[in-house]
């Protein structure tokens, strides 16, 4: 791919870019770092026409290449691939002094919900993650991709694409079983594949719907429950206000840093949410998962 164009954004003060090759927000996803460690690379833009978007520090501003998109639209995909728009300060204040997310804040300053491409991304990682371990559903991910994907090639770097609506229709339930794929996900792939050609809402849509109707909508795709529709309207939709309370981590984390037992009703561990972090479900959500990862790989820094 040649190069279409270069721009630069000076992003907010409280935002970061992602620090380490295998970051737990980004380690499943389409991104990958150049030679030199300091700019990443992303396939961004709509599921059957993607395109290269790439970032790395410039001073204070950040400075972005895109492959297949103009100016205007590589700074926005930036901003929502970071989602530079959301007012995190805000998130920062309910924390403090908040003894299961206040160190968080501290450590792990910056940090915002990373947003994938498009809802279709989001619903074929979360549909693989299901009753999985990360680990088996990275696996399963990175067969799919290297099977059914077309990696697209920028600056001498191979950015890895999920495969597209089209690519997983064409291969059929039957071959994506052969990656790993169980029968009931397959289907549900194929079934979702089918909604997002068929022309699926766009994921502002329900980035804009009240999270009640934006989760219920999204529970009558094939294959999606409730832990997969949030997972969905966070990573896909980039909403601020959703906490999955129906996660393992999430729950292991809440137990550890909030004292809400892992046996405990997922609405035990809404209630806590909705009380110490209204609107700011995901960012809770979030940093329960950066700081229960961070402590179990290199220990408690608080």
């Amino acid at each position: 791919m040649s190069r279409s164009c270069r721009t630069s954004l000076a992003p907010p003060r409280l935002a970061s870019l992602p620090a380490e090759r295998d970051q737990l927000e980004f380690s499943s996803r389409s991104l990958v770092f150049a030679a030199d460690g300091r700019r990443l690379l992303r396939a961004w833009g709509p599921p059957d026409r993607p395109w290269v978007l790439a970032v790395e520090p410039d001073g204070d501003r950040w400075r972005i290449d895109a492959w297949g998109a103009g100016p205007a639209a590589a700074r926005a995909a930036v901003r929502a691939l970071f989602s530079l728009d959301h007012p995190i300060e805000r998130f920062y204040r309910l924390a403090r002094g908040e003894p299961a997310l206040g160190p968080a804040v501290r450590r792990f300053r910056g940090l915002r919900v990373p947003r994938d491409a498009h809802l279709f991304e989001s619903l074929l990682h979360s549909v693989i993650g299901q009753q999985l371990s990360v680990a088996a559903a990275n696996t399963i991910k990175g067969r799919l991709i290297r099977t059914f994907g077309e990696p697209l090639r920028a600056d001498g770097v191979d950015v890895p694409c999920v495969p597209s609506p089209t690519r997983l229709l064409a291969a059929g339930p039957e071959s994506l079983r052969s990656a790993g794929l169980s029968g009931a996900k397959s289907r549900a792939m194929i079934g979702l594949a089918r909604w997002a050609s068929d022309g699926a809402p766009p994921s502002d849509r329900y980035a804009r719907l009240d999270l009640g109707s934006a989760r219920a909508e999204l529970e009558e795709l094939p294959g999606v429950g409730r832990w997969t529709a949030e997972n969905v309207l966070l990573r896909g939709a980039g909403r601020p206000d959703v906490f999955v309370a129906g996660d393992l981590g999430l729950r292991v984390a809440l137990e550890r840093y909030a004292g809400i037992p892992r046996r405990a009703s997922e609405e035990t561990a809404r209630r806590w949410a909705d009380r110490r972090y209204p609107d700011w479900g995901s960012y809770a959500t979030l940093y329960l998962w950066r700081r229960l990862v961070a402590d179990r790989t290199r220990g408690p820094a608080d």
